[in-house]
């Protein structure tokens, strides 16, 4: 019997560590083109910057408004199916993705279609399911430390990844080459799932096929159900991590690039070294420093003490067009940067959502669809705002506060509208002590 144990941790233990690395490789195909893809949006646009801003943006809302129906229908299907082709089904299109756009990067009608279709089915395979994946092997506080090492993960993707994006442009001086190394890591991230990546949805969890087929596993509005049908302490945590989303890194890294590019004058290896440097302190921070805060913090606390750093950051961020202002910004992000301000929310919720009856990989996908609903937002908001600023001459760097109020200052005012006995992991606990 003690076997048996010691044999269902070593597999939960290995089990997490290749999730952990899935992250790792799913983050490096879209760091892969954090530089290239906007400058190639570029060219497209034929040099202008305001174009190409509204270009960025409104295709990135794109990927948010269509994500929803693929998160909708993949989340339930997995419930059904397992998780483990799910997985893959991102790196495979890479593969597929990166050769179309490396052959026809001229084509703006072929590369912003394909832009859209990437940004959808990785974040499926990697938010969505990854999410699903790490709650069948955790609950309670260990689904919440393991989301804060899957942190480390997408902070290890960001640091090494750039510099090989770096290293090819300056050799290439053409940003279309970036897409044959997505190509490369979908085969070796489509080849690490296949043999390694164990599928975590045992089947007698799993829930019948004939659920998945049903017409309501196609409503792009699924996740109306938690609002329906949830507590009123799983729709207000819902509502507050998704506030938060508004400053998830991807919804920010373009309009990131267009400031370090146009704003403070930034070169190639001067905007590789930036992210190899946050990437490094992020990881620093996912291993060190959340951790402890979640430690020692209740979840209130903890929320509310990202909530405002993230606010401080932001305020900061653009306040003037100057590198050691922008960097300095960095600092007080670090506990709650990329979304790690929802980590504590994130498990109470999914404990809470399960003990009400929610599948898993559902309300993973429901969850995801809100963020998604979230980041198209956000995206055209920010780079329409930002376009605006452009051609009536108003401060840009005013967009970084804009983000600032709707993705900190907001979910703290939710925050504290919210009472302790509704921040609980299922209905019969007992509140946390404030």
């Amino acid at each position: 019997m003690a076997n048996s144990k010691e044999e269902q941790v070593a597999e939960k233990k290995t089990a997490m560590r290749n999730l952990y690395i899935s992250g790792f490789l799913s983050v490096a195909q879209t760091v892969i083109t954090i530089q290239s893809e906007p400058l190639l949006i570029k060219e497209l646009a034929g040099g202008d910057i305001g174009l190409t801003a509204r270009m960025l943006a409104n295709t990135q809302g794109l990927v948010g408004v269509l994500g929803i129906i693929i998160n909708q229908i993949g989340g339930k299907f997995s419930d059904a199916l397992g998780r483990k082709q799910f997985l893959a089904l991102g790196p495979v299109a890479n593969i597929l993705f990166g050769l179309l756009i490396y052959r026809n990067s001229h084509k703006r009608q072929l590369v912003l279609p394909l832009r859209v279709l990437r940004a959808i089915l990785t974040t499926f395979s990697s938010t969505v399911m990854l999410t699903a994946a790490l709650s069948d092997v955790a609950q309670g506080a260990e689904l919440g430390a393991a989301i804060s090492k899957m942190g480390a993960a997408v902070g290890a993707g960001i640091v090494i990844t750039p510099f090989v994006e770096a290293l090819f442009l300056q050799r290439s001086n053409s940003p279309r080459t970036a897409y044959l190394l997505l190509s490369m890591l979908g085969c070796v991230h489509a080849a690490f799932v296949g043999l390694s990546v164990p599928e975590t949805l045992r089947r007698a969890q799993r829930k019948t096929l004939a659920s998945a087929m049903q017409l309501s596993s196609i409503n792009p509005f699924g996740f109306l159900n938690i609002f329906r049908r949830g507590s009123t302490g799983l729709q207000k945590m819902i509502c507050i991590q998704t506030l938060q989303m508004f400053l998830e890194g991807k919804n920010l890294s373009d309009l990131v690039e267009l400031w370090k590019r146009e704003h403070l004058k930034w070169t190639v290896e001067g905007s590789r070294n930036y992210v190899m440097i946050y990437g490094t302190l992020s990881i620093l921070s996912g291993v060190y420093v959340t951790p402890y805060f979640l430690k020692n913090l209740t979840a209130r606390g903890f929320t509310s003490a990202t909530n405002l750093l993230n606010l401080f950051g932001f305020l900061v961020r653009g306040a003037r067009e100057q590198s050691w202002i922008f960097l300095l910004a960095v600092i007080p992000m670090l506990p709650g940067v990329n979304g790690a301000s929802a980590t504590a929310l994130k498990s109470i919720s999914t404990d809470l959502a399960t003990s009400e009856g929610f599948g898993k990989g559902e309300f993973a996908a429901w969850t995801n669809n809100l963020r998604a609903l979230a980041g198209a937002i956000a995206t055209v908001l920010y780079g329409n705002y930002y376009s605006w600023c452009k051609r009536t001459g108003a401060p840009a760097g005013t967009t970084f506060v804009l983000a600032g109020l709707i993705g900190a200052a907001l979910p703290e005012l939710l925050l504290r509208l919210t009472k302790d006995s509704e921040m609980q992991r299922s209905k019969d606990e007992v509140p946390e002590a404030a």
